[in-house]
């Protein structure tokens, strides 16, 4: 039967105190939770046992009338038998009287837990410091206290914050040798995240509430891992950081569609949202004359419309997804228009890659207004998809040819 945590903890504890073996028997004995139970024993070996203190005969009295007081104030109301409390109470031998092992442990998982002395100021340490492997078992004691699964899985979200954090200082201090750690950190914390949620669901558990908190979060990711950290790494440094915008987009992909099933419209609504974010990144690396980056914004642009088209099937398939093809056939109009107008900014080369955003912006358009026609739901939307009239004439007519088929 394998141990717990605490019991390895306590037996290490007791084993190193009574001279048995070193801290480094002990982390050779137990490989595979050797990081997490090193700065929790060098914790632990800081404690010091108190010294044997003897109360003194008046202190013992005063004990016993006081105790003799609560037991006959209470006699009434308790109907216990008063031979309980009549006889001579046996003296125990002056002993140690709890064990001192698991009074440490009890300390070393609340100070880790909560945040005090040694844990509370390696919150702040980053990868490399000598500090980081404490914050890192804090965190996993954390979540050996936490309650369900949706609150694990907040609390890994949690976590992958402090991943983002630690990428940022470090590309700002110049230590960008030691971002792999904290991306490697972030790619494990999303996963668990992600892991919990659909443990949650897999129970019948409601799981929009932490779904939505995921989407949300991950967006804050992406716009600080895409305009504060990429540019400010070194280029051997790039793609550790592109490998965490990756994990961050899937983890957002996977909240939305799990949002969509209890909640489609308020999916859409945080899609379009994160939509409109990306095409402001799309206006920005225009006007900076980024073309890759403007061409790597244009298809998370891409990914954000194909992953609206997901949470639409996931709508009609519950039989929710009028009110999710309105919002889609509004937000179109946008969409181009600012398509349009960076069109117009960009050279021949990033210019194509702009038509076929907006060639997918039209289709989806047509998709979605063509159900809405069928139903006579499609009220004051535009019918034909709205091109924007300072197109060139050529991209115009290839746009128009995705117009709305007539109804036969």
């Amino acid at each position: 039967m394998l141990k717990k945590f605490e019991d390895i903890l306590a037996q290490c504890i007791e084993d190193i105190k009574a001279g048995r073996c070193s801290l480094e028997d002990c982390l050779t004995k137990y490989p595979s939770i050797s990081k997490q139970l090193e700065p929790l024993l060098r914790v632990a070996l800081e404690i010091r046992e108190p010294p044997d203190v003897k109360p003194s005969p008046a202190f013992k009295v005063r004990a016993r009338v006081q105790l003799m007081e609560q037991i006959h104030a209470k006699q009434a109301v308790t109907k216990w038998p008063w031979f309980r409390y009549t006889g001579q109470v046996t003296p125990i031998p002056h002993k140690r009287r709890f064990n001192m092992v698991g009074i440490i442990v009890a300390v070393v998982l609340a100070i880790s837990a909560l945040g005090g002395g040694t844990a509370y100021a390696s919150q702040g340490s980053l990868p490399g410091d000598v500090l980081y492997p404490v914050k890192l078992s804090t965190e996993h004691v954390r979540v050996a206290f936490a309650g369900g699964d949706t609150d694990k899985a907040e609390l890994y979200l949690t976590f992958a914050n402090s991943r983002v954090e630690e990428m940022t200082a470090l590309a700002e201090r110049g230590r960008p040798e030691k971002v792999n750690i904290a991306v490697n950190g972030y790619d494990e914390a999303m996963a668990m995240a992600t892991q919990k949620m659909e443990a949650a669901s897999g129970k019948g558990l409601g799981i929009a509430d932490i779904s939505e908190l995921v989407a949300e979060a991950t967006s804050k990711h992406i716009s600080t891992l895409e305009d504060e950290v990429y540019d400010k790494v070194p280029d051997e440094a790039k793609p550790a950081i592109q490998k965490a915008i990756d994990v961050s987009a899937n983890g957002q992909g996977n909240a939305l569609r799990a949002l969509a099933r209890e909640n489609p419209m308020r999916a859409m609504e945080i899609n379009l949202m994160l939509m409109e974010q990306q095409l402001n990144r799309v206006r920005v690396r225009a006007e900076e004359r980024e073309t890759t980056r403007l061409q790597e914004a244009l298809q998370e642009f891409n990914r954000l419309t194909n992953l609206g088209e997901e949470i639409c099937q996931i709508a009609k398939e519950l039989g929710k997804d009028t009110t999710v093809y309105q919002l889609v056939a509004a937000a179109t109009a946008n969409h181009l228009a600012v398509l349009a107008e960076v069109h117009e900014q960009v050279q021949e080369q990033a210019q194509l890659a702009i038509e076929n955003a907006m060639q997918v912006c039209v289709e989806n358009h047509v998709r979605v207004v063509t159900e809405l026609k069928e139903r006579n739901m499609l009220g004051q939307l535009p019918e034909e998809p709205p091109i924007p009239a300072e197109l060139p004439d050529e991209v115009k007519e290839k746009l128009l040819k995705h117009k709305v088929p007539e109804r036969g």
